[in-house]
């Protein structure tokens, strides 16, 4: 795996903007993108939801670019993003491990643990829901986003021996629901997240 990896000290520096959104031929969802380019490794672009399936209730988010292997998150639909249930993890032909603990009360408690490309990986949020870190051994990625819903930016910083399989993991996740990796998030996502979960009940056929 191609990654162009970045082996010096200083911090790099990224920014993906919204380009907008297009209207998709089922139920009309828009697709929204942020595109940008990340030093050492060229343009990078982040789509969601850009697909779905209406038979399991899922969408999907993608990253793709020239520097960045291609990824996808997928899980049940949420405010048009995948959520944390039901989720799926590729990239570059890795199919991801994914755990977290419910009921942990601290932001690192509920950090959503990953294994991928034999690698480990550690994504919490920091300090509010605007604010991400995606963290493994020698390497981390911070994310920033200028609003919650639909940012007009998502900023970037990598530091330590990072490459883009890192890059494009922290802009997958920033195409996810991920409010319940906080405790206070947690509970006031809870009622809608409650609703989502009757919805997909219902789809699923009686036996």
């Amino acid at each position: 795996m191609n990654t162009g990896r970045h082996t010096g000290q200083h911090a790099v520096h990224f920014e993906l903007t919204h380009k907008g959104s297009a209207h998709g031929r089922l139920r009309k969802r828009a697709t929204h993108t942020w595109a940008g380019d990340v030093p050492g490794s060229g343009p990078v672009e982040l789509a969601c939801p850009a697909e779905e399936d209406l038979a399991q209730d899922t969408i999907a988010a993608w990253v793709s670019g020239h520097g960045t292997p291609p990824m996808s998150f997928v899980g049940i639909d949420f405010r048009d993003r995948p959520r944390l249930a039901r989720m799926t993890l590729t990239a570059d032909g890795w199919t991801g491990r994914l755990t977290r603990r419910h009921l942990a009360v601290t932001a690192r408690g509920r950090a959503l643990r990953i294994e991928i490309a034999e690698r480990s990986y550690r994504y919490q949020v920091l300090g509010s829901k605007l604010r991400h870190e995606l963290r493994r051994e020698g390497a981390v990625v911070t994310m920033s986003r200028s609003t919650w819903r639909h940012p007009r930016v998502l900023s970037g910083v990598g530091q330590g021996g990072f490459d883009g399989l890192d890059i494009g993991l922290a802009i997958l996740l920033e195409g996810v629901y991920t409010r319940n990796l906080s405790f206070g998030g947690a509970l006031y996502s809870w009622p809608g997240r409650f609703l989502s979960r009757l919805d997909v009940l219902d789809l699923l056929p009686d036996f």
